[in-house]
C-alpha cells in the first residue's frame, strides 16, 4: 500500500489520518504506526519520505543524491527547492536545498560547509538505500513560461545547483535562444558539475559555458565586473547572436550576495533591471535607523528569559538551548515561523517593525525592546 494525493490514496489517508483512528492510535497516532510498518508511507504531504538511489561524488565536498520519493511527490519547476529533513544523532533537522536531476531522476546536490552539521552529514554518512523526507518545492527562481530569446546564467560555486535544472530543462525543450553560463570557482576541481556542463557546451550549440577560476587558470580572472558581463555577449556568439549592442539578455543569477550585487549594479547601469533575477543563500539585511537591541526575550512555553542582542531571533533562541524548527534561515520557507505574543520586532529584510500579538518568521526578525514569544 502507497499512500498519495491520487483520488484512492487521499481516501485511504483521510480514513487513516481521521480524529478516530488517531484516538485508537493514541498517543503517536496513525502516523507514526504506518511509518513503523514502512517508512515509505506517510500521512504527512509536507514531510515526503524519500529512497536515495544513489550517490555521486561531485567534487572533494560534494554530493548528489539521487532520490525517489513516494507517490505524494508531484513534481518540480526547475530552480525551485525544498526542505530537506533529516534526523541526526536523534534530532530532527531541515535545510533548504534546490532541485536537480540526475539521469531522470529527482536529485538534490549539497556541498559541505565549514560549520555546516547537516551537509557535512550528508556528505559522509549518508548511504544508498537510506530515507530522507522533502517538502512540496517552493520558491519562485523559475523560468517563464514564455522563454526569452536569450539568457545569460551565473553562478559561484554550489549556487550552480538550481541554474543547473533550469539550462537541462530549456534545452530538453529545445530551446532555440542563447544560453551563457558565467561560472565562478577556484578551479576546475572544485566546480560542481563540470564534466556535465562540458558535455552540455559541447553537444549543444546554444549553449556555452564560461569558467572564472580564481587560481588564474581560465581566460577570465576575479571577480564579476562589466568586462565579464560584455565577454558574455561576444562568447562563442552564443548570445550576440540573439542580443543587441545597447540589449543585455533575461539573467538568472544565484550565488554570494557579493556576486548577485555587483550582477545586478551592471544591469542597473544599462537600464535592463527589469531582465534580472537572483536567488540568495543568506537574507538580505536592509535594516535602518538605530538597530541597537536593549531588553529582555521572554520564551513562555519554555519558561525562559535573556537578555536581548542583535542576533536575530532564531539564533538567540537556539543561543539560549531551545530547538525551533527551522529551514533555510533566510525567511522564505516560514519553518521558523512563530507567536509572538508581546513585543516589538524588524523585519531584517524590509526593515518593516511590526508591534503585538502575531506570527512572524525568526530567522529575519530582530528585537526591539522587550519581545515574548509562545515557544
Amino acid at each position: 500500500m502507497k499512500l498519495s494525493t491520487n483520488p484512492s490514496r487521499s481516501t485511504w489517508r483521510k480514513i487513516a489520518d481521521s480524529r478516530l483512528i488517531n484516538a485508537l492510535a493514541a498517543p503517536n497516532g496513525m502516523g507514526r504506526y504506518l511509518e513503523a510498518l514502512n517508512p515509505m508511507w506517510s500521512l504527512d504531504p509536507n514531510r515526503i519520505p524519500a529512497y536515495i538511489t544513489a550517490i555521486h561524488r561531485e567534487t572533494s565536498d560534494s554530493v548528489t543524491l539521487e532520490l525517489s520519493p513516494n507517490g505524494d511527490w508531484q513534481g518540480f519547476r526547475p530552480g525551485q527547492f525544498c526542505q530537506l529533513y533529516i534526523e541526526i544523532n536523534g534530532r530532527l533537522h531541515s535545510r533548504s536545498y534546490s532541485l536537480n536531476c540526475r539521469a531522470g531522476r529527482l536529485a538534490i546536490t549539497v556541498k559541505a560547509q565549514a560549520d555546516g552539521l547537516v551537509s557535512k552529514h550528508i556528505n559522509s554518512k549518508l548511504n544508498v538505500g537510506d530515507i530522507i523526507r522533502l517538502s512540496p518545492p517552493m520558491g519562485d527562481f523559475v523560468l517563464p513560461v514564455q522563454l526569452p530569446d536569450a539568457m545569460l546564467m551565473v553562478a559561484a560555486g554550489s549556487g550552480i545547483t538550481p541554474i543547473m535544472a533550469m539550462v537541462e530543462a530549456a534545452l530538453k525543450k529545445g530551446y532555440q535562444g542563447g544560453i551563457t553560463l558565467l561560472y565562478y570557482n577556484h578551479s576546475e576541481a572544485d566546480t560542481i558539475f563540470i564534466k556535465r556542463l562540458q558535455e552540455l557546451a559541447s553537444a549543444n550549440p546554444h549553449f556555452s559555458l564560461l569558467p572564472v577560476f580564481s587560481d588564474g587558470s581560465s581566460e577570465l580572472s576575479g571577480h564579476f565586473n562589466q568586462h565579464h558581463l560584455l565577454k558574455t555577449l561576444s562568447f562563442q556568439n552564443t548570445l550576440s547572436a540573439h542580443t543587441a549592442a545597447v540589449s543585455l539578455p533575461e539573467c538568472f543569477v544565484c550565488g554570494p550576495e557579493s556576486l548577485i550585487q555587483a550582477v545586478s549594479e551592471e544591469y542597473k547601469q544599462f537600464g535592463h533591471a527589469e531582465k534580472f533575477h537572483a536567488e540568495r543563500f543568506k537574507p538580505v539585511i536592509n535594516v535602518s535607523g538605530n538597530t541597537e537591541v536593549v531588553g529582555k526575550l521572554a520564551f513562555k512555553s519554555s519558561q525562559s528569559e535573556v537578555s536581548s542582542d542583535n542576533r536575530n531571533l532564531l539564533e538567540q533562541a537556539e543561543a539560549a538551548g531551545l530547538q525551533p524548527q527551522a529551514g533555510c534561515r533566510m525567511g522564505i520557507c516560514h519553518s521558523c515561523s512563530c507567536l509572538k505574543t508581546e513585543g516589538s520586532v524588524r523585519n531584517m529584510n524590509s526593515g518593516e517593525i511590526s508591534h503585538g500579538e502575531e506570527y512572524i518568521r525568526l530567522c529575519i526578525s530582530q528585537p526591539l525592546g522587550n519581545v515574548s514569544l509562545a515557544i
